[in-house]
């Protein structure tokens, strides 16, 4: 099963991560044009937050646009953050044309029609002969792994002509609830955008987080997560025998494994989990619903008192 998300969309990852990561999918789609097109000097533009570079392009390679023309741009433009600048602007033998670059969402969509839009009139008012780009087709990357067990993409679309669309796709064998599925991509998103910061952009390898060895606690705290404990009332004490047998009846697990989970009387680590039969996916559902298990656990004890 696979599902994707923009990274906008995924519950737990702010606006600032996720501004982040369009700088991170800006690197790896760059860097994917340059493999499939190797650029001359000074053929490819790359907006790195530089106007000044941005206009120099546009008037290596149009005469016309002369430097009283520049001020104009740049005045009616509204200054340096007005200025509108796309993610990649070719001019080569074999292109003319842009690229802007935002998440495949409802408004990273409606954002990149209207800069498409934008840039068009603003090339046509200057007579700077540049289309949306059709030339390059992105290609599919994969951020993150667990081996045998899942895999993270970048998906990039050209969408339209000029328009790249990106998401985050997480394909696994079993089935994934969105809950779940938001959880590890908001932690692949921290991950790569940790590596923006370090300049080293490569595939994460998740195998460390879920490692036999790692308590509960562990993997909780890699996932963004709170994992909470037995709670002790004046009435009844709650252990982690009536914290499995919460999770047994939740999940509906097999006999076997049902058996073995509800004699255990107290945190098991992920290898033993799997070796008691539990999915990945329950696993993962354990952790991110703990404090509902935990009631539900409760519950259990005062009816065992």
């Amino acid at each position: 099963m696979e599902g994707c998300l923009a990274p906008s969309e995924i519950p737990g990852v702010n606006s600032a991560e996720a501004s982040t990561f369009g700088n991170v999918v800006e690197n790896i789609v760059f860097a994917d044009y340059c493999e499939q097109f190797p650029p001359a000097p000074n053929s490819v533009f790359w907006d790195q937050n530089n106007p000044a570079a941005y206009l120099y392009f546009l008037a290596s390679h149009n005469p016309h646009f002369t430097a009283e023309r520049q001020r104009d741009y740049f005045i009616r433009a509204g200054g340096e953050t007005g200025l509108r600048v796309p993610d990649i602007l070719v001019d080569s033998a074999g292109e003319r044309g842009f690229y802007e670059i935002k998440p495949d969402s409802e408004s990273g969509v409606r954002a990149g029609v209207e800069k498409v839009g934008n840039l068009l009139a603003i090339y046509k008012f200057y007579d700077l002969r540049y289309q949306g780009g059709v030339r390059f087709t992105p290609r599919d990357r994969k951020v993150a792994f667990l081996r045998g067990r899942l895999e993270v993409t970048l998906k990039t679309r050209r969408a339209a002509p000029g328009l790249l669309l990106y998401k985050i796709c997480l394909k696994s064998d079993g089935v994934i609830e969105l809950a779940s599925l938001a959880v590890l991509l908001s932690l692949v998103v921290r991950e790569l955008n940790k590596q923006l910061e370090n300049q080293r952009l490569k595939p994460i390898d998740l195998d460390p987080v879920f490692a036999k060895n790692r308590s509960l606690w562990d993997v909780a705290r890699a996932l963004g997560l709170a994992m909470g404990t037995a709670a002790a009332t004046a009435v009844v004490a709650t252990t982690w025998r009536h914290f499995w047998k919460a999770v047994v009846a939740r999940f509906a697990l097999r006999a076997g494994t049902a058996a073995a989970l509800a004699a255990a009387d107290g945190p098991l680590p992920i290898g033993d989990l799997v070796a008691l039969g539990l999915g990945f996916w329950t696993i993962i559902d354990i952790i991110r619903l703990n404090r509902e298990i935990w009631r539900e656990a409760e519950l259990i004890a005062k009816h065992e008192a």
